[in-house]
């Protein structure tokens, strides 16, 4: 028995009300479950009901057992003073308020239908490679998916949000700095891209101000900064940029490079090279890159697929080996997910930071945006579910990471249709 079945339970008043009472032999009746808690503090909030014939309202906790009142430390806990109603499946001890008086506590374990314990059991409580319910997803109405897609994506977005608040507090609310971290992270991709944000978050963004003109300085302060130079000197133009970094470094009193960044696994066209100096050429194709991109009606990203590298480049992928001559341009699928993981996201806080609503115009953004290709997208598809543009693949990765891996079945839209309905 987990929790979170209890909580189900609970918010849907699943138990048999005609014999449901207080273990001290009271009456119970429920006028309004409360409201679901997803934070710190009791699991319902501004719950009614009547014990016996007194009504209460306040907050209700769930345990597996009521011991758990005392091992979770809710007795210390200011935040439980007011909780009217402990659930549990098992009653192994009597719980008493701060105050001393005894809390009112109701045993599920012998009032819950036995065909809803068999149906959750059936359709959760399996192994399986991608997702619990995963024999049953199919199974879900497509508009109550859409609905839930969509909520998902909002989840999502707000997550993103977050983050970005966070380095705009950082930032003192610099918008250029944040786009330069948030950019740097996801140049680097999933292999680099935590080693690109460290890097980027060592080289204050008035540096990369005065530098925007000189494009030698800026690739050689990036590469440099990520630590792709110390071993670049036998190479002509790398020594070259490795006697430019270093008085850079000291020029700007720049911290020693502690970051790792990694080729293995790797294209050639995503080496971490490659997209440093895409991204130093990005920064000197313009000036004002935040307001290029930002200050319109909509996104403008189009011109950024003629963004390119430096002449050296064009003819390596790392400093020790010439390969055949390549412009090496940023494609339309890089902006693709430049747009889903960065400027979306940045697009919908700053204008949100204006006063305006930028939902419908991020729905809008994220529908014209082709799908996503990874494995959990490709194992939603398996399943049935179409992938029709971005909004839905970042709706499936929500959900995987957010729900499924972590067993939240019955906070899930889907795991909650498909508890209701048996087959």
């Amino acid at each position: 028995m987990k929790e979170d079945f209890l909580h189900y339970v609970w918010k849907f008043q699943k138990f048999l009300h005609s014999r449901i009472k207080t273990v001290q032999g009271d009456s119970l009746q429920v006028i309004h479950v409360g409201f679901h808690n997803q934070h710190d503090g009791p699991d319902f909030s501004n719950a009614q009901i009547y014990i016996a014939d007194l009504k209460w309202a306040g907050s209700v906790e769930i345990h597996l057992k009521s011991s758990d009142w005392y091992r979770h430390n809710h007795h210390k806990d200011d935040a439980y003073n007011n909780v009217i109603l402990h659930v549990v499946w098992e009653d192994d001890i009597a719980v008493c308020r701060a105050d001393g008086s005894l809390l009112p506590t109701v045993v599920l374990k012998e009032n819950i239908p036995a065909s809803l314990l068999e149906n959750h059991k059936r359709k959760f409580s399996k192994t399986t490679d991608f997702i619990p319910c995963e024999a049953n997803f199919n199974k879900v109405p497509s508009p109550l998916f859409q609905l839930w897609k969509e909520r998902l994506f909002v989840a999502r977005l707000e997550e993103k949000s977050q983050r970005i608040q966070s380095l705009l507090t950082a930032t003192k609310n610099d918008w250029e700095a944040v786009l330069f971290l948030l950019l740097s992270r996801n140049f680097g991709l999933n292999i680099n891209g935590e080693a690109f944000f460290e890097m980027a978050k060592s080289i204050p963004f008035k540096v990369i101000r005065k530098l925007q003109q000189d494009e030698r300085a800026l690739e050689a302060l990036l590469l440099g900064q990520a630590g792709l130079l110390a071993t670049a000197k036998s190479s002509v133009y790398g020594a070259s940029l490795w006697e430019e970094f270093k008085y850079l470094q000291h020029k700007f009193s720049l911290p020693p490079s502690d970051v790792a960044v990694r080729f293995m696994r790797l294209r050639p066209q995503n080496f971490p090279t490659i997209r440093l100096v895409q991204l130093a050429q990005l920064y000197v194709s313009s000036q004002q890159l935040f307001a290029k991109i930002f200050e319109a009606k909509t996104l403008r990203v189009q011109w950024m697929t003629k963004v390119g590298v430096s002449s050296f480049w064009k003819t390596h992928y790392t400093f020790d080996k010439v390969s055949k001559t390549r412009e090496k341009r940023i494609t339309s699928a890089f902006v693709d997910l430049l747009q889903v993981n960065t400027l979306i996201p940045l697009y919908f806080c700053y204008h949100r930071s204006k006063g305006k609503d930028p939902n419908a115009k991020v729905f809008d953004l994220m529908q014209a945006i082709k799908p996503e290709k990874n494995v959990i997208v490709e194992g939603f598809q398996a399943l049935g579910v179409n992938a029709n543009n971005a909004l839905d693949t970042q709706s499936f990765l929500h959900l995987k990471k957010g729900y499924c891996e972590l067993k939240k079945c019955l906070l899930c839209s889907v795991g909650v249709h498909l508890l209701n309905h048996p087959d």
